[in-house]
Order: structure tokens, then sequence, then C-alpha cells
């Protein structure tokens, strides 16, 4: 057994070999990310990773999208996972950029019309598209893998291919061509 690969069995799971095989080989910027396990509220989604120089540069990026990022309004507290807080708190806590404390993540977003899931990570950030189907909120479907489809062309007008970040084709539960290329052939 190679520890660098999920098991098979495990790969299709929640979607067939066919099915994987032609998404793979038709996504450019979207890779099918098979769920880790083990992990709570993490599921199957297809995933793009975009790099950005800083700040200023994020900002841009996502405006072009139609995203702005949002200010942690004053009086809202950036959420510490080491922090207990206050039931009158909960209301007040918000999710920031670690990088960026005064501004909030964008997570759940609308853009042109697809639901997306946008998280800032240092120097990149993902945009994540899963539950397109009604009642499938850990698993991808047709139905995500054609708003992918969509999002790709938006991707391409903005000549986005060289800004991908590659580095997600190596991790594990990327289904990407460098650690299976027998799903691409």
């Amino acid at each position: 057994m190679n520890l660098d690969k999920i098991a098979e069995d495990r790969i299709f799971q929640n979607n067939t070999r066919e099915e994987i095989k032609r998404w793979g080989n038709r996504l450019q910027y979207f890779h099918y990310m098979r769920s880790r396990g083990g992990h709570n509220c993490e599921g199957d989604s297809f995933c793009a990773y975009f790099r950005y120089a800083d700040r200023k540069d994020l900002g841009e990026k996502l405006l072009q999208l139609g995203v702005m990022l949002n200010k942690l309004e004053e009086g809202c507290i950036p959420f510490d996972p080491t922090v207990s807080y206050s039931f009158d708190d909960l209301d007040k806590l918000r999710i920031t950029i670690n990088q960026y404390p005064d501004l909030e993540q964008p997570q759940h977003i609308i853009i042109s019309g697809y639901k997306v899931h946008i998280w800032v990570l240092p120097n990149s950030f993902e945009l994540s598209v899963s539950g397109a189907k009604a009642g499938l909120a850990y698993k991808v479907s047709e139905d995500d893998f054609q708003v992918c489809m969509a999002l790709e062309k938006i991707f391409e007008s903005l000549d986005w291919n060289t800004i991908v970040d590659d580095d997600i084709k190596y991790q594990v539960h990327c289904i990407s061509k460098e650690l299976y290329p027998e799903l691409f052939e």
C-alpha cells in the first residue's frame, strides 16, 4: 500500500471512476479533493488555488470576481480557538484572515450566481465548490462540476492561469495527474 495515495476503494466511495476521470481531464483550474477522512464537517469538494502578492493584490484579485473583503466591524471580536467566550460574545465573533486580522474571511459567497466558498491562506486563496445538489453538502456531483466549468471560463477571461497555485497537486487528498496519473489516461 502506498501511503502517499488514497486507497482506490475510498477514492471511489462517493463517485465513480468514470466521473472522476472525466472531471480530472476536463478541469483546468479546479481539482477533485477527496475528503481526508476523520475530520468533522469535511467532505469532498472541487478546489482551485490562486496566488497573491500582498493585501492590495488579494483585494484586487477578489474584486475581479465581485468579492469585497470586509473590514472587521467595531465591536466585533476576531475568533480565537484558544479562548472561551461568553454567551453574550457569540454574536460578535468573526472569522478573520490570519495575516490580516482586521479583515473577515470571505467564506460562503456568490460569484456570477454560483455558491462558492473562499478561504484566504498565506500567499494564496482557495475557491471550493460542493453541495450544489440539494442534500449533498459533503459530496460533489455533476452539478458541482458544471459550476466549476462555468467558473473556469471566468478565470480564463481574467488570465488567471498565470496565478494558479499548483502546490495543492502534491497533497494526497488532491486527485491530480501528479499523484494519480492512472486517472488521467
